[in-house]
């Protein structure tokens, strides 16, 4: 192929190497080891170029985008001309381009043979959220935690398998480190065959097309994205549009931690710009360079106005700036476990900001981030060796903000995760661990209200059957999600513990280092997300609607809505219809 353009043959390769990299996605989940892996599908995968350039990414988790292209230029300026087939690099240092110890990258370099020698033509990389790996707290995310040397195990970039032969050692090393090896090494395996599956995907494409095809290709490709930014970057008003929030706190309940945005836009490109943001903080809330700028790209992304391939492209119009030392950009060996809370919260500034220009193609605020819950049964006994407990992290989330002609989306991760992930099932989770899952749905009349309402609040109630710790993640604790456009904001975080028939609220800071004993129970409720638009103005049906899925009640739907289904505020059906028209036109007179 000349550079001549050929639409067919890019289509072709595109699709092609995004099932390929789906296929990497799909090996993973069908033979990994963990619940977070298999069930939760907290992971990503992807193909990159000789160069370390992003060509096609799984339908995966969209924040991972920014993991790949942190961690290739490290990679490949660290191994270089030591590559050779069969190498599967495994790293998961944050200073090295990932974001934090329980997410292990594998990279796997891509060769053909080429004459006597074997000719690199691109890497497969998978990363993966890992049960535990090690350190003062089970899960690897306590926010108590001062600095890295307390959060795990640190993988700087080593040959997990060289030349195709397994390095035992480490995988020993690792295995004796953690509280649950047998989920490391099971997701590792996972992990490696994934890679594996991509690079056999990848060599047979390059073989199909030749070398300077693909290469050609991918050249379009990454064009292609790149005026796909640009085209909707270009549709925003040229400004800079500013805005601040005040994070909940240092991640140890003292003062809050500063966080300041200026998204510049000229054109056809945009300038996110982090300078005022307070320091970096002695805890584990510091939200890595690589993840911060991720989180731009995404929520770049998630605005398109037409379908561009996930691939390096994307990134080409932005640029982030990240004051050094910031909670934005730590310096080592500053702790970044607990990152998650304030990586939302930097996805959510984005849309703040873009708000102000083009309040139409964002969102309201959402749930602050996926939660998590980690529980560490305690060792067994001598006289019970043999049945050792599993080890759980539980990911579970409320959904969306609101859009300007959308609800927000109720039980789904949220946007920047893709919809990928999603909560663990009760049934896996009782099969597998020493837990009842007695409770998990939503909480009526907590979507913020609107004309377009957001989502509601999801609860879940945890049993445990044998002593142990709890970590338990939580978002937004001190905030609510914010409304849009005369939405209304959403709503607050609970959290409690149970000991027999007396319960305690749990403190509320975002990593919670609780002592339970069999039979105890906690329960958690995330916060219901911001609504979009006048409450006053969204149509009856849907109120009605909302009422008769038990969104909301009755009562309601009368003090925010100003709509009145039914005489006795109580029993409602779909007769109560003619009722709410005749009700909305006399609130509105």
């Amino acid at each position: 192929m000349s550079e001549g353009f050929d639409p067919v043959l890019v289509e072709v390769m595109k699709n092609e190497l995004t099932a390929v990299a789906e296929e990497m996605a799909i090996a993973m989940k069908r033979s990994a080891r963990s619940l977070v892996a298999k069930e939760g599908a907290d992971f990503s995968t992807a193909l990159t170029d000789a160069e370390g350039r992003l060509i096609a990414q799984g339908l995966t988790i969209g924040i991972h985008l920014g993991y790949i292209a942190g961690v290739m230029p490290w990679l490949i300026e660290t191994f270089g001309s030591a590559l050779r087939p069969g190498d599967i690099i495994a790293s998961n240092d944050p200073y090295g381009g990932v974001s934090h110890f329980p997410d292990i990258v594998l990279v796997m370099p891509v060769f053909r043979p080429s004459g006597e020698a074997a000719e690199l033509i691109g890497f497969s990389a998978i990363v993966a959220h890992h049960t535990d790996i090690g350190g003062r707290f089970p899960g690897g995310m306590g926010t108590a935690c001062a600095e890295l040397y307390e959060e795990g195990v640190r993988i700087p970039g080593i040959k997990l398998y060289d030349g195709g032969a397994l390095n035992e050692a480490v995988v020993e090393l690792l295995a004796a480190n953690v509280r649950a090896p047998d989920d490391l090494t099971g997701d590792l395996d996972a992990q490696a065959a994934a890679c594996r599956r991509g690079g056999e995907g990848l060599a047979r494409i390059v073989e199909r097309h030749s070398r300077p095809v693909f290469e050609a290709v991918n050249r379009q490709l990454r064009s292609y994205s790149e005026r796909a930014m640009r085209a909707t970057i270009a549709r925003i008003p040229d400004g800079c549009y500013a805005v601040e929030d005040l994070f909940e706190d240092d991640g140890l309940g003292g003062a809050g931690v500063a966080l300041a945005l200026a998204v510049t836009v000229r054109g056809d490109s945009v300038i996110a710009d982090f300078s005022g943001t307070g320091a970096q903080v002695p805890s584990a809330v510091n939200v890595p360079a690589t993840l911060t700028r991720a989180c731009v790209y995404v929520a770049f992304r998630s605005i398109l106005e037409e379908y561009a391939p996930a691939n390096a492209g994307l990134m080409a119009p932005i640029e982030v700036r990240i004051p050094a030392g910031s909670a934005l950009n730590p310096e080592f060996p500053g702790a970044v476990g607990a990152r998650g809370m304030m990586m939302w919260r930097v996805i959510d500034m984005i849309f703040q900001a873009l708000a102000q220009a083009v309040p139409e193609r964002v969102y309201a605020g959402g749930e602050g981030g996926m939660n998590i819950l980690v529980y560490n049964p305690d060792p067994p006994s001598e006289a019970s060796a043999g049945t050792a407990s599993s080890m759980l992290v539980d990911i579970y989330a409320s959904g969306w903000g609101a859009r300007h002609e959308l609800d927000g989306i109720e039980g789904v991760t949220p946007m920047a995760a893709g919809g990928a992930t999603r909560s663990l099932p009760a049934e896996m989770i009782e099969r597998e661990c020493p837990i009842m899952l007695e409770g998990f749905g939503f909480v009526p009349d907590t979507g913020g209200d609107g004309r377009r309402r957001g989502a509601l609040s999801v609860y879940r109630r945890w049993r445990f059957l044998e002593p142990g710790r709890v970590m338990l993640r939580n978002c937004r604790v001190k905030s609510v999600p914010y409304g849009l456009c005369g939405g209304g904001d959403g709503t607050p975080f609970a959290a409690r513990h149970w000991k027999g028939p007396q319960s305690s609220p749990l403190p509320p800071v975002m990593m919670v280092d609780t002592r339970v004993g069999p039979g105890e129970v906690v329960l958690h409720v995330q916060p219901g997300t911001g609504g979009y638009g006048d409450p006053l103005l969204r149509e009856p049906e849907r109120v009605l609607e909302d009422v008769l899925d038990e969104k909301i009640t009755p009562a309601h739907a009368r003090s925010a809505y100003g709509v009145i289904l039914s005489d006795d505020g109580h029993s409602v059906d779909e007769a109560a219809t003619v009722s709410v028209r005749r009700s909305r036109s006399q609130a509105a007179r």
